[in-house]
């Protein structure tokens, strides 16, 4: 989609311009629907202000809850990446408690790994794929792990340890993957669509004597409602855009751990 595609400088004044163009456009071909009888105008005004409010509050509820929703999908899959990079943080700590060569076998791997979801994975998602590079960095330190012999009772418990942090591990990258296709139904799209026509015709049907005044009044509304929706659009695709989770926890991950000699 072409708004994921440009800075958000670009996207979000070229996306509320259309929007509000439309909702003006809407206003100019209804003004001449509105009765301008002074023996009407009256009953108009008190049906019509009637059905905007309430139309108005079902609207602005509807807004809120899915512009919630959107960026509680947001912050849901940060979240999904912070326990990501966590568990091979903890793997990575638990692995320099293994004797030579397994100790360099496992840190290495994982150092392999995080580079590749850093550099493949990442632009993967972004392209909204499921990404598979890293499989082979799963399996690998799967087996080593598995092919580890304790020799003592600490190592055997290191040994248990670490195999649980692995599976939190791989519990974590498949939540991770799994919400790469994550976005809004799109019958809720269509509810936040017909819901802002529907605003504008609205707005249209207003009696209001100044052409200037009813533009402005209209532009303003529909302005808002366009910043609302884009903002629910941005946090929609959660690895696409600029508006996205990106590879901070990694990039931290590499920088602090990854380099710290202890």
């Amino acid at each position: 989609m072409w708004l994921y595609t440009l800075p958000v400088a670009v996207a979000m004044p070229l996306f509320v311009g259309v929007f509000v163009g439309v909702s003006l456009l809407i206003v100019l071909v209804l003004r001449r629907l509105v009765p301008h009888d002074p023996n009407r105008s009256s009953e108009w005004d008190r049906v019509l202000g009637y059905v905007v409010a309430v139309y108005g509050v079902l609207y602005g509820v509807t807004l809120a809850l899915i512009a919630a929703a959107s960026y509680e999908n947001y912050r849901g899959v940060e979240e999904l990446v912070l326990a990501e990079t966590s568990s091979i943080a903890v793997l990575y700590r638990d692995a320099s408690g293994f004797p030579e060569p397994t100790r360099s076998e496992l840190q290495t791997l994982l150092v392999e790994y995080a580079e590749h979801v850093i550099e493949v994975d990442w632009v993967t998602q972004g392209a909204g794929e499921i990404p598979s590079s890293t499989v082979q960095q799963v399996t690998d330190l799967q087996r080593v792990l598995f092919a580890f012999e304790p020799e003592d009772d600490s190592e055997s418990n290191l040994h248990l340890a670490t195999i649980g942090a692995l599976n939190d591990f791989i519990s974590a990258r498949g939540s991770r993957i799994g919400v790469t296709g994550l976005e809004l139904p799109g019958i809720l799209w269509l509810v936040l669509y017909v819901g802002a026509i529907i605003n504008a015709i609205l707005i249209g049907l207003i009696e209001v004597r100044r052409l200037r005044t009813h533009l402005l009044m209209a532009g303003l509304v529909a302005g808002y409602v366009a910043i609302v929706i884009f903002s629910i659009a941005s946090f929609d695709h959660v690895y696409e855009g600029e508006v996205s989770v990106d590879t901070t926890y990694f990039d931290e991950l590499r920088e602090w751990l990854f380099t710290d000699p202890g």
